[in-house]
């Protein structure tokens, strides 16, 4: 047995442990990438770099041997940089987006593509909890959104987009008119109280989200009627009002208050919903207009707003929507609605407020000459369906067959790929050592159950120890030396034939989505 300090923490492990080894059973966790226990330490990828005290250089922990005596850091100012500096020549050359550009686009970051795989599997239950984990009105926004998502839609850069509102409208149309509709589960009560000012899109979307967190809501509205602009703005021959009254009443149904013909700074004041409520949301058309009533005399504060969690800098107060940002989009507010329920239930129950976490996404750009084929090899190539008839939207047939144009260019592994997970934490910066053009984008689907995306490999050389131990007849190999290596299927063989045992496994070791399932992962598992 040998002694050694890690972290000021002293432990004994048998000679020949790892720094690495000796590390986790301190409960110390040290990244790794190329590393994969009960195999041989390849020290390629060297984000598990940790600093020997008595030399002060930093050592790969997967394969340096604990010494008696040895002290080791694994976090200081210089090992993050160092591991920060792995990642971005790492992702210099990563050719593949992690969220699709159409659910980047959209303002209520709509799991959109996991919303097209339900469609095409005829999963209609399965895609209305998709979609209204991020949109409340599905069927509002269906017939008036002017779908930002589509102009990022990847099918674009080789036809036309994907038909993403009308989908989304189909979704919710069949949701409505179905014998049980959708209903949220929401949180067992939190004896906590919140007010929402405004039942426009936008309050209505945050009253939906915070009783869902188990609080009891009261929505305000100056007017007779919920819906706001969508109820007193667009014209009726584009938002039939049964269509909007019916999603209405489904929110409101979650056990929401509705307190209509009230507004703010009149029938009530700030100030004395400051005593009544634990937290209070402002969705009006204009805050310092609302508030100039007020006995507290607000809009002398100079009242400012954060744009990551709608918390203003009065107390327990947080406003978005047009209170923020003008925008003629009902889909904005939507989201708006979202990140500050978020935000005021992080508030309530006395937890930092950050509102939604944002994580890293590499970002593919746009598809270079002949790149449509490699997405086409899992996509439809007929054009963009048109509804037989317009007013009435998709059918059910006519929705799963546009959903069968989706160029599925979500990474398959966003939740569990250690490169995205790592370079959220070290902050990575996909474009600091990039320089000219990106690498092709290759899929190769030949096989039952995994797809190959060569561009997201980090030549770790996982597979390669998997397929060899395994006895592969073919297996996976590096290709070339140097700058040029890849990993790849000797003579040119087909990944079936390089896989024939172990591809489940080696789509579960590979750190990033390079080996994949053909499935993608849950959107629930999803940050959010």
């Amino acid at each position: 047995m040998i002694s050694l300090t890690i972290n000021d923490k002293k432990i004994s492990v048998p000679e020949g442990t790892t720094v690495l080894q000796a590390a986790e059973q301190l409960g110390i966790e040290i990244p790794t990438l190329c590393y994969l226990q009960g195999y041989p330490a390849h020290t390629s990828c060297m984000i598990c770099v940790v600093k020997d005290l008595t030399s002060g250089k930093l050592i790969p922990s997967c394969s340096s041997r604990a010494d008696d005596g040895m002290a080791i850091q694994t976090q200081d100012e210089e090992i993050l940089s160092f591991r920060k500096s792995t990642l971005d020549l790492l992702l210099s050359e990563h050719v593949g987006d992690c969220r699709a550009p159409c659910q980047r686009i959209c303002p209520a970051l709509m799991d959109i593509p996991a919303m097209i795989r339900a469609i095409q599997q005829g999963d209609w239950p399965l895609a209305i909890r998709i979609v209204k984990e991020d949109i409340p009105l599905p069927a509002v926004l269906g017939r008036i959104c002017s779908a930002p998502c589509e102009n990022g839609c990847t099918r674009k850069q080789h036809d036309e987009p994907v038909s993403i509102c009308l989908l989304k409208r189909a979704v919710a149309d069949i949701d409505l008119t179905s014998a049980k509709p959708f209903r949220p589960e929401c949180a067992p009560s939190s004896g906590k109280h919140i007010v929402v000012i405004g039942a426009g899109p936008g309050g209505l979307s945050a009253a939906y989200y915070l009783a869902q967190y188990g609080h009891q809501v009261i929505l305000c509205d100056d007017h007779e009627k919920p819906g706001g602009a969508l109820r007193y703005a667009v014209p009726e021959d584009k938002l039939d009002r049964s269509v909007l009254d019916a999603e209405i009443e489904r929110i409101v149904d979650l056990g929401i208050t509705l307190e209509m013909n009230t507004r703010l700074g009149e029938q009530i004041s700030l100030a004395s919903l400051q005593k009544e409520f634990d937290a209070i949301v402002i969705m009006t058309g204009d805050f310092q207009e609302e508030l100039s009533n007020d006995e507290i005399e607000t809009t002398k504060r100079g009242i400012k707003v954060d744009r990551r969690t709608f918390m203003t800098n009065i107390n327990g107060v947080f406003a978005g929507g047009n209170v923020v940002s003008s925008s003629k989009m009902a889909v904005r507010a939507v989201g708006h609605g979202k990140t500050i329920a978020m935000a005021a239930d992080q508030y309530v129950r006395e937890k930092p407020v950050v509102g939604r976490i944002s994580r890293f996404n590499s970002i593919l750009g746009r598809l270079y000459d002949g790149e449509s084929r490699e997405y086409l090899k899992e996509a439809s190539s007929i054009e963009r369906e048109e509804p037989s008839h317009l007013s009435k939207g998709f059918s059910a047939d006519e929705a799963i067959k546009e959903s069968e144009r989706c160029f599925r260019c979500d990474c398959r592994k966003q939740n569990s790929c250690k490169l995205r997970l790592y370079s959220d934490i070290y902050d990575a910066a996909q474009s600091r050592y990039r320089i000219g053009k990106r690498g092709p984008f290759e899929r190769h689907v030949q096989h039952d159950l995994v797809v190959f995306e060569p561009g997201k490999c980090i030549k770790c050389g996982i597979c390669i120890q998997i397929t060899e131990r395994a006895g592969e007849q073919f297996g996976f190999t590096f290709i070339r030396r140097g700058f040029n290596v890849k990993i790849s299927i000797p003579f040119d063989e087909a990944l079936k034939r390089g896989l024939e045992k172990v591809a489940e496994e080696c789509a579960a070791a590979c750190p990033t989505a390079a080996i994949s399932l053909k499935s993608h992962e849950s959107q629930f598992a999803k940050e959010r």
